[in-house]
């Protein structure tokens, strides 16, 4: 184990001052700073405090990790393109995943579990340091604006870990001899993440500051607007972190609802300025001509368009629908630059253009969290809890109602029809926002196609410097509806 911290510190000249997503523009810098002088000191801490949530973003929004794979594995985004490892995951019928360090895009899974633990470490120190008595800021004023942030920022990264992989490690401000911890499976690794967003809401709640517009970049966050936004993560982590249908109904939806009824009021919704802020996630996904939506979207919004492009690569006929959003969140194509080699089931006539941010100026505000995602948590858990009468009220005063003009639903609708129209929702207004969103969906629904991979494996570089053995997950002849999908969505031919 003490090989796997000297990697994570080893990464953390890069991550505390300017650590670049897209590594084909990452430029190192030479003025990085010795890590044990800036934990030891009152500014330094204050500065790696704020740094925190930046590098998380930039890691969950970035083109080197298994998001975009992640994408077209849940039959949202579709791309024949091999960046990040797109058409070998979203492959038909679906292989195992290559977890081995000679695959050409190893690094770029390794990349995401590698600045998740950067991120991680840089939390637990800031924690360590205010519990060990440093006073940072005029007297200690910043003290507890720190620890709220090492909670949440600890939280969220060990979420983000747990929502991703199968098992990893849970280290902590109060870990010491890191040789002494086991691999933990997902399911510890979630409930220490949410016991951590616990604690930054505790100290929320029993102080009061205010975070910067440096943090989120173009927002302040108060106390109480940071407790909020970790109560939504917390629902996240608890919805999200469900592998299968079983588990999804196991969750504590009284719990969830708790949370998300305490949860944000505004967007998570940080400004890219095209220089330290960028999302290059968003960036490829919307890219004319590359990546494009898949038929599987535009078919909820229009039951006469194909769930799955035609087999002899002829287009389908324009979508209608009465959803406002075919018109005002997509833009249609009758032409794809994909190679029809790699399979008819790649193509789409449908580009994703709601925001404009990376298809002109690459600046604006990027949706990470939105209050419909966190009104949808609220519906749901009370769907699952028995009061269909608010689940309803809140679906017809959202997104399906304002932004899609559709009907609003009954009042008499049933619990099927209810859900059905959540999860619409959800596929609908929540496209691109959260990491991974379509993929936990999906997955929690087993939905997934078969063979595709419930998680992924710890990365092969890091198995062979803990010497474990190695092990993957994926492929049809792999579906046990444990690691592997053995559900899927194909409607009946």
């Amino acid at each position: 184990m003490k090989n796997h911290i000297i990697k994570i510190i080893s990464l953390i000249s890069i991550m505390v001052i300017a650590y670049s997503c897209h590594k084909d523009l990452e430029i190192p810098n030479t003025n990085d700073p010795d890590l044990e002088i800036v934990i030891s000191t009152p500014a330094g801490i204050s500065s790696l405090s704020k740094s925190t949530f930046y590098n998380w973003y930039m890691t969950v929004t970035s083109s080197i990790s298994p998001r975009m794979a992640m994408w077209v594995m849940a039959d949202q985004g579709t791309c024949s393109w091999a960046n990040s490892g797109m058409y070998h995951l979203s492959l038909e019928p679906r292989i195992g995943f290559n977890n081995n360090t000679s695959y050409t895009y190893a690094s770029i899974f390794e990349a995401y579990y590698q600045d998740l633990y950067s991120t991680l470490f840089i939390a637990n120190n800031t924690i360590k340091a205010v519990n060990a008595g440093i006073s940072i800021g005029e007297d200690g004023e910043e003290n507890e604006q720190v620890k709220a942030v090492g909670y949440f920022i600890q939280g969220i990264s060990l979420g983000y870990i747990g929502l991703v992989y199968d098992k990893a490690f849970i280290v902590d401000e109060f870990t010491e001899n890191s040789l002494d911890v086991p691999p933990s499976d997902y399911h510890a690794i979630l409930e220490k993440a949410i016991k951590s967003l616990d604690k930054c809401i505790e100290v929320c709640e029993n102080n009061h500051f205010t975070i910067s517009d440096d943090w989120v970049n173009g927002s302040t966050y108060s106390s109480s607007e940071l407790a909020q936004l970790a109560n939504s993560f917390a629902a996240r982590l608890l919805v999200y972190g469900s592998r299968t249908a079983k588990q999804n109904e196991q969750i504590d939806w009284a719990k969830v609802l708790d949370y998300a009824n305490k949860g944000i009021q505004k967007d998570l919704a940080p400004y890219m300025d095209n220089s330290n802020w960028k999302c290059w996630y968003k960036y490829y996904t919307v890219r004319p001509g590359w990546a494009r939506i898949d038929c599987r979207i535009i078919n909820l919004m229009d039951s006469r368009y194909p769930w799955r492009f035609p087999d002899d690569g002829s287009n389908p006929a324009r979508a209608q629908s009465e959803d406002n959003r075919i018109n005002t969140d997509f833009s249609f194509s009758s032409s794809n630059n994909m190679k029809p080699e790699r399979g008819y089931y790649h193509y789409s006539n449908y580009e994703y253009t709601r925001s404009t941010y990376a298809i002109t100026t690459h600046t604006g505000d990027i949706v990470d969290f939105s209050v419909s995602e966190n009104d949808l948590f609220k519906a749901e858990a009370y769907v699952h809890l028995g009061n269909l009468t608010e689940a309803i009220n809140i679906i017809n005063e959202g997104s399906r109602v304002l932004r899609g003009g559709l009907n609003p639903l009954p009042a008499n609708s049933n619990e099927i029809k209810v859900m059905k129209a959540i999860f619409y929702e959800r596929d609908i207004e929540l496209i691109q926002t959260g990491f991974g969103i379509a993929f936990f969906d999906m997955r929690r629904r087993d939905m997934l196609q078969p063979g595709t991979m419930l998680h992924f494996p710890i990365p092969a570089k890091e198995l062979m410097v803990m010497q474990m053995p190695n092990y993957t997950f994926g492929g049809v002849e792999n579906a046990d509806g444990e690691n592997t999908s053995n559900g899927g969505w194909f409607p009946n031919k």
